[in-house]
């Protein structure tokens, strides 16, 4: 053997794969037959703690009945991680897999969200599933009788059953007993006594906000925003709607809503202002330091899951639960408190290959053995770790009640401020309202949630807000409902015209490189006379010399790369972009739709347009900052190695680690520079919490990653000739004068390359207003990138996605395009 090392290390890696390579457990060895895999996608990931338990009774039962009949199937469940930051308001992954006819045959789902991607046939109906269970006569079958009458509704589409509830979680109002005692807020008893109405909500709210002695807020009575309430509660509560009753308008600005819009403007008005009380809410912390436990926050409207929470952190606090306050009126009509819930459901996607599996595995998760499994685990757990055990809300009446029984309203251990909240919660059950089922249900979600945002920050009326909202939703509402009129793409023809256009590439450079006079034209369309009158003749057959194999020879990766990853995908994009197109379904081409209302009713366009055209003025910024810093490192001192280290460290943490660091330190209550303002007697801005201070924030944070940029500049002065700086310093130029007559003028070329890379780079930015602000405030940071993402992964306008990226592009082409035309007047090259 010429070289034994190189085989030895071969053999050596083989073994090491062979060891890594999966195999079947044990017990999956001792059995025998058909083993079908379940592939099931949850939000958080794997399958874990008390849910694996409650599988791994699901997988042993068919174990059980394998040996009994060995005709039945063997289940395994498999889960893997789900990346997603978001898995319902970024649905990526789960589409893409749908699309691409690898799903996952069981989805753990937000109810709200499955009428949204049922419309555009993601999910199976599930009525066929429960029609043979109760045909058959199975008392174990999830029917609509067993469940509670809002999560089961939330779960349905068109008539059609697409979701199995799994769980659920209502809201009421908390309020600390002892703050409302202090404020004289009791009944005859001296007990405390909560607000019933929005007036008294309103009064106490005033009543029980506290300043401290320098005038700020040390506790907020009453913050609508605060807990989990948001606009949809308050619009049902004043007797509102957000949907017609056939489902096909849009009614965000219905009078009552905007009345409860209102409302909640006047609240936040007579306690301060929604941004001061923001600011105060930014410095809230979790766990023990919670600031309705630590007396910050004297009543809120949260959800169920705030009783084991309290019952683990808050066992001392004297609190109290009430159903949600309602305008007088509706209680003086005989109308009942209302609450909304929220929860999640099981589905199994439409391309999904194991369906009768999926549909056995829910039936088994819905069942009274499996959440028996889960609760009792979920106890061991929490008393094991010392904290009291308090079940979840389950969508089935019986179980819930059953469970709450057995666990919290029998228990002595419970405290009774715990026991008679859950019994509050529970109690609002059955009136429950849920958000509308809908086919843009994300789209309404985000709607209301910035309408409420521009109303509180004062940026328009409640009305104002509402309309602009109902247009946009509208809009969408009528596409999806009435989808644009149009021939299905011809693939066949995509593929034929994908493949002329690189047969006339591959002419077209073929006749470059051959004939002199297609290159002297070439480069007189460009411009270039110089080199045009260059050229000399040559031989025609330049393009077989074997120097030119061997250049296409190292080129062709990338080329080959380019052909199938990149011009690929480029002209679908530009196909796509004609087209009506949602992932799920076949493409329909409609022309120029998506440019015309991109250009005309897309009322968010200029705004993302225009937020990232702000964020051109980091672009200087970060040159002169990355500049300076490698005119400091560029000095002749010991230790400069490690001075440049540290120096770019910044440039290499990824920008999710970095973007929570900055986070902390835009925090207005308690973040690093505004704790070091207040040492100088400074107020600081709220920073990411304020729509006029989130971009500059955001570009204050890029000055710190300049390390990125300073190599490049120092790669240019280390290039520069100091023979220039002698001679210049021999004609009497100081300091100053040198680095503007020399150093600058050197390093134009570095400027250039900085300022266009740096434009590109800016116009695609997205990572830090998708990881910190999401968006907001008030639209301040909704990026076009980020604009572009949600209507590409959020709202299915795949097409229309298309249209703006394509639009991105001439835009940016045109910049650059902009500075190498008027490149000449200003960079210097040394050869030229």
């Amino acid at each position: 053997m010429r070289n034994p090392r190189t085989i030895l290390l071969c053999l050596a890696f083989l073994v090491v794969v062979w060891l890594l390579h999966p195999r079947r457990t044990l017990r999956e060895q001792r059995v025998s037959g058909e083993v079908i895999e379940i592939i099931y996608m949850g939000p958080g990931g794997p399958i874990g703690g008390a849910m694996a338990d409650a599988v791994r009774e699901f997988e042993v039962l068919s174990e059980q009945a394998h040996a009994r009949d060995p005709s039945q199937p063997i289940y395994r469940v498999i889960s893997g991680q789900n990346a997603a930051q978001n898995q319902v308001a970024d649905p990526t992954r789960f589409l893409i897999s749908v699309a691409g006819g690898t799903p996952p045959d069981v989805i753990w789902f937000d109810r709200y969200a499955i009428a949204e991607w049922a419309a555009r046939g993601a999910f199976t109906p599930l009525d066929a599933y429960i029609e043979r269970d109760l045909d058959a006569g199975r008392t174990d079958t999830p029917a609509g009788n067993r469940f509670f009458a809002s999560c089961w509704d939330e779960a349905r589409y068109d008539g059609r059953v697409y979701g199995i509830p799994t769980s659920v979680d209502d809201r009421a109002l908390l309020y600390n007993r002892d703050l409302l005692r202090q404020a004289g807020l009791v009944d005859a008893d001296g007990e405390p006594l909560p607000p019933r109405t929005w007036e008294e909500l309103a009064e106490y709210a005033r009543k029980l906000t506290r300043r401290d002695a320098d005038g700020k807020l040390a506790c907020v009575g009453f913050a609508p925003q605060f807990g989990n309430s948001w606009l949809y509660m308050y619009g049902w509560m004043a007797g509102g709607s957000f949907l017609s009753p056939d489902g096909r308008t849009c009614t965000l600005n219905h009078p009552r809503i905007v009345e409860a819009l209102q409302y909640m403007v006047d609240v936040y008005e007579s306690i301060g202002g929604y941004a001061e009380v923001a600011a105060f809410q930014a410095g809230f912390q979790g766990g023990e330091l919670d600031p309705f436990i630590q007396g910050k926050i004297a009543m809120k409207i949260d959800g169920s899951w705030q009783m084991p929470f309290l019952a683990a952190y808050g066992r001392n606090l004297d609190f109290g639960a009430a159903p949600p306050p309602m305008p007088r009126r509706e209680l003086d009509a005989g109308k009942p408190h209302i609450s909304w819930n929220g929860g999640w459901a099981y589905a199994i996607p439409t391309t999904a290959r194991n369906k009768d599996a999926a549909w056995e595995f829910i039936r088994f998760m819905t069942g009274e053995r499996a959440f028996t499994i889960w609760m009792e685990s979920e106890r061991e757990i929490a008393e094991a770790q010392g904290r009291l055990f308090i079940p979840r809300q389950l969508p089935l009446r019986d179980l819930n009640d059953h469970f709450f029984e057995k666990y919290v309203y029998d228990n002595p251990r419970i405290p009774a401020t715990v026991r008679d909240g859950c019994r509050v919660y529970n109690k609002l059950l059955p009136d429950a309202r849920f958000r509308p089922v809908t086919p843009v249900g994300q789209l309404l979600w985000n709607q209301h949630a910035e309408a409420m945002e521009a109303a509180l920050y004062k940026r328009a009326t409640p009305k104002q807000a509402l309309d602009n909202g109902t247009a946009i939703v509208q809009r969408d509402l009528d596409r999806v409902l009435s989808p644009p009129k149009g021939r299905p793409v011809n693939w066949h023809g995509f593929f034929v015209l994908y493949a002329a256009l690189l047969l006339l590439a591959g002419a077209a450079l073929y006749l470059l490189d051959t004939h002199r006079g297609w290159r002297r034209r070439l480069l007189r369309v460009l411009r270039l006379r110089g080199a045009a009158d260059a050229v000399v003749e040559g031989s025609s057959g330049g393009y077989f010399r074997s120097q030119w194999k061997s250049g296409w020879l190292c080129a062709a990766p990338w080329i080959i790369g380019f052909v199938v990853f990149g011009g690929g995908p480029m002209l679908f994009s530009l196909v796509m972009s004609t087209c009506d197109y949602d992932i799920l379904n076949p493409p329909r081409f409609t022309g120029l739709d998506n440019y015309r209302w991109l250009f005309t009713r897309d009322k968010l366009f200029p705004l993302a347009l225009g937020n990232t055209l702000y964020m051109v003025v980091g672009v200087p910024l970060g040159m002169a900052m990355s500049l300076s810093v490698a005119l400091l490192l560029n000095l002749k001192i010991r230790g400069m190695a490690v001075w440049r280290t540290f120096f770019y460290l910044p440039a290499i943490v990824p920008m999710v680690a970095s973007s929570i660091l900055w986070i902390w330190i835009f925090n207005p209550q308690g973040g690093l520079i505004n704790r070091a303002l207040s040492l100088l007697r400074l107020e600081g801005p709220l920073w990411l919490q304020s729509p006029a201070w989130s971009k500059p924030s955001i570009i204050l944070m890029g000055l710190w990653g300049a390390g990125s940029g300073m190599i490049i500049w120092l790669a240019g002065l280390k290039g520069i000739n100091e023979q220039l700086y002698e001679a210049a310093s021999l004609d009497g130029a100081n300091a100053w004068k040198r680095f503007r007559h020399v150093t600058i003028p050197q390093l134009t070329p570095y400027i250039f390359f900085n300022l266009v890379m740096g434009l590109i780079h800016t116009f695609q930015i997205f990572g830090q207003a998708f990881i910190m602000t999401h968006g907001g405030p008030d639209n301040s940071t909704l990026f076009y990138v980020y604009h572009l993402f949600n209507n590409a992964f959020r709202y299915g306008h795949m097409g229309y996605a298309s249209a703006m990226a394509w639009v991105l592009f001439v835009i940016v082409l045109a910049i650059t395009a902009f500075q190498l035309r008027f490149s000449k007047r200003w960079v210097y090259y040394e050869s030229e």
